[in-house]
């Protein structure tokens, strides 16, 4: 662990460590970043290549709604077939099997820095996907420009869903919430 993080819990009751990490950490392939800059984008996308993981590039802005964020994604992560809505957008952005990656992937996304519907939408969904990668051992990891309130309280809903899910009787072992790191200091 980064000896210059500090573990703390943030106002939403979600287990955050703010600090430096300007490499992906393996030891926390499961994680979503939040807060990261554009030096930092160019470190993940340096250390995911020189792993041979997938990346994929996210921008974000100005998409009007749930459904062109649902559109969008489709088109990013290149579908094998059409679909409609962020439930096929778990589903399938949980697999990924049609690209032959078993090293894992990198997700950047930019366009978050402005509180939104659609970044709220886009982030409540990653718990929920970086989970089912964990479930098949395959490094999952989001770093995404913006860190605001909203994002935060948006994953915090999403990772209390996860973590009601892990307590049902057929819930997988090793299912539940995701780490979350805020990239600098303070809140914007």
């Amino acid at each position: 662990m980064n000896q210059n993080a500090i573990d703390c819990w943030d106002h939403v009751n979600l287990p955050f460590r703010i600090g430096p990490m300007s490499a992906i950490d393996l030891s926390q392939p499961f994680t979503i970043h939040l807060g990261v800059d554009e030096p930092q984008f160019e470190r993940f996308e340096d250390d995911a290549l020189m792993r041979g993981m997938m990346i994929f590039r996210l921008d974000l802005t100005g998409l009007p709604d749930r459904t062109a964020l649902a559109d969008y994604l489709a088109q990013e992560f290149m579908y094998p077939f059409r679909t409609a809505g962020l439930d096929a957008a778990v589903s399938l952005i949980s697999d990924l099997e049609w690209f032959g990656n078993t090293n894992g992937h990198l997700v950047i996304a930019r366009g978050l820095a402005t509180p939104s519907d659609v970044g709220d939408s886009f982030v409540s969904i990653l718990p929920n996907v970086t989970d089912r990668w964990r479930t098949q051992a395959i490094p999952f990891i989001v770093a995404i420009d913006g860190k605001g309130d909203r994002l935060r309280s948006s994953l915090q809903d999403a990772n209390d869903h996860m973590e009601e899910s892990a307590s049902l009787p057929w819930a997988q072992p090793g299912e539940g919430p995701v780490n979350v790191v805020i990239h600098g200091s303070g809140h914007p």
